[in-house]
């Protein structure tokens, strides 16, 4: 078996692939290694440029993926495809110290599991970071080390390390969203002995960075989910901010029923209810279920359907709270809030199970 496995997610990285390839043939020239570059279809054709490149080494594979995009599933694609004893991930922007994996290598040996490169230990360091930069940074990572069980003073590292057998046992745990793969294995992985290394993080030469507004989202997200989601899940969350809109909603019909035109409290509810279903069902299908997103129109035909009959008990919960609180005195705003909420609940224990559940 191959000893080491080094994946290299790339995109748009053609000017940069060729110099770190050949840096790496330098400095783990007497490594017995596979170094595995996974492209996201490159406009500026990186995995062409790679492919070229492996005729010169014989230690170089090459994956390009047409569909799937983002970092962490491109490095799992690695992974999974990879030989080596040891797995570890690098950037291809020329940022990380190829000559670090060499200690990696070594912390392994004296029986560490997990590697990470820091910048943060001694040895580590960064180049020209301005102070606004480095506040960011800081900030970030101290959200991570809130959200993480272990001690690792830089785990927003793109760089490191672990033995196959670690990736093996908490493969199927992972979610391999966003820029920051490190994070899950972080905190799924149990009794590891992680060790840091110390890099100096160099400036960028050529390209663009990927840092984008997506990119700091999927990373609290992905903070949110490795702490608090576990009790409390994101998808949990969305439905009920979806819910409160649907709230907000059935509130302004009641409004709007009552000053102007003269209908009973019982109907102005029920048209409330009505409304908030079929805005509650669209927002839920293109936020909260956008992974699992109903397509096409059978498929909303059906789901619409198949949430209102689901939503036909909550609405009746609804109703008859609302209703009950109304012949008690209280007042119709009250009664439809808390009639609103239960059927909530009861909506979404259902509905998440059975509306959305076929691409779960």
């Amino acid at each position: 078996m191959t000893k080491l496995s080094l994946i290299i997610p790339t995109y748009n990285e053609s000017k940069n692939i060729p110099i770190l390839l050949d840096k790496l043939n330098l400095c783990l020239s007497d490594i017995d290694k596979e170094v595995i570059v996974v492209d996201d279809n490159s406009p500026d054709k990186t995995w062409e440029i790679a492919r070229e490149l492996s005729s010169q080494y014989p230690w170089l594979k090459v994956i390009r993926r047409m569909t799937d995009r983002g970092l962490s599933s491109a490095v799992i694609a690695g992974f999974e495809q990879a030989e080596g004893k040891i797995l570890a991930v690098m950037d291809s922007d020329l940022q990380h110290d190829e000559e670090a994996i060499v200690h990696f290598l070594i912390a392994f040996e004296n029986g560490a599991n997990i590697v990470v490169g820091s910048r943060k230990v001694d040895g580590g360091s960064v180049e020209n970071w301005s102070p606004i930069r480095k506040f960011v940074s800081w900030v970030a990572t101290l959200m991570a080390k809130m959200a993480l069980p272990c001690n690792v003073t830089d785990p927003m590292s793109g760089f490191f390390a672990m033995n196959r057998n670690v990736y093996l046992e908490n493969k199927s745990k992972i979610n391999p969203r966003g820029f920051k793969i490190l994070l899950e294995f972080l905190a799924r992985a149990e009794n590891v002995h992680v060790k840091e290394v110390g890099y100096t993080f160099k400036g960028r030469i050529h390209g663009e960075s990927k840092l984008s507004s997506r990119v700091i989202y999927d990373y609290i997200h992905a903070l949110y989910e490795l702490s608090l989601g576990q009790y409390i899940p994101t998808r949990f969350i969305k439905y009920g901010i979806i819910g409160a809109s649907g709230l907000l909603i059935a509130t302004m019909v009641i409004f709007i029923c009552q000053e102007f035109t003269s209908l009973s409290n019982a109907n102005a509810v029920s048209i409330s209810i009505e409304i908030s279903i079929l805005t509650n069902f669209f927002l839920n299908n293109f936020w909260t279920f956008r992974d699992n997103k109903l397509n096409g129109f059978w498929k909303m035909s059906r789901g619409l359907i198949t949430f209102h009959a689901i939503c036909l008990g909550g609405a009746f919960i609804n109703q008859g709270i609302a209703l009950k609180m109304l012949s008690f005195g209280f007042d119709v705003y009250l009664s439809n809030a808390l009639g609103y909420f239960i059927a909530a609940i009861w909506n979404y224990m259902i509905n998440v199970n059975i509306t959305w559940k076929a691409k779960n």
